[in-house]
């Protein structure tokens, strides 16, 4: 006798889908708060910071993606139970041909995502900007400093008998042959 696995139901799946999508909002907070330490850090020049959060940032990240594997498998099961015609057809498109009570805080969840996805975005790109500045400053400043020990003209030798007139120094050796 073969036991098979009991079909889950579309309130299951949207239940499923809804703790996803409250982690990942989570996640995207804390993403968030990482970030605006990252510009502090920045701001100081604490390498040790951004370096830990860095770590953290890619941890982060890593939570996103496996998150958002999860609730596409979800939306999988929620189209295949709903007899969905389009295979692309999106979350919101979804949640409106199901007409679940769950469906209202979905949707809710997905705009919260969204403002934080968007946040997290122009966090990220002003600390990329303030990083490309500070590397810019740093290279900068190294250029400057190899160029001091490495001109010619630091090492030329100073005057020249021929420029102070004066005879060549003879060091008490006789130098006439």
């Amino acid at each position: 006798m073969v036991v098979q696995a009991p079909k889950e139901t579309p309130q299951e799946i949207m239940s499923a889908m809804e703790a996803v999508m409250v982690n990942e909002f989570r996640v995207c907070q804390s993403l968030l708060t990482v970030l605006q330490e990252e510009r502090q850090a920045l701001v100081q020049k604490d390498v040790e910071a951004l370096s830990k959060l860095v770590e953290q940032k890619e941890s982060l990240l890593d939570e996103l993606g496996s998150n958002e594997e999860t609730r596409r498998s979800c939306m999988e099961k929620l189209a295949q139970k709903s007899n969905a015609q389009n295979d692309a057809m999106d979350l919101m498109g979804l949640l409106r041909n199901l007409q679940l009570t769950a469906s209202e805080r979905l949707y809710r969840l997905q705009e919260g995502i969204t403002a934080l996805q968007s946040k997290i975005r122009e966090l990220n790109r002003a600390n990329m900007a303030l990083a490309q500045m500070n590397l810019e400053r740093i290279t900068a400043l190294q250029e400057y400093l190899v160029s001091l020990f490495s001109s010619p003209s630091y090492y030329q030798p100073s005057a020249t008998s021929a420029q102070t007139g004066l005879p060549p120094a003879s060091y008490g050796m006789d130098q006439r042959g």
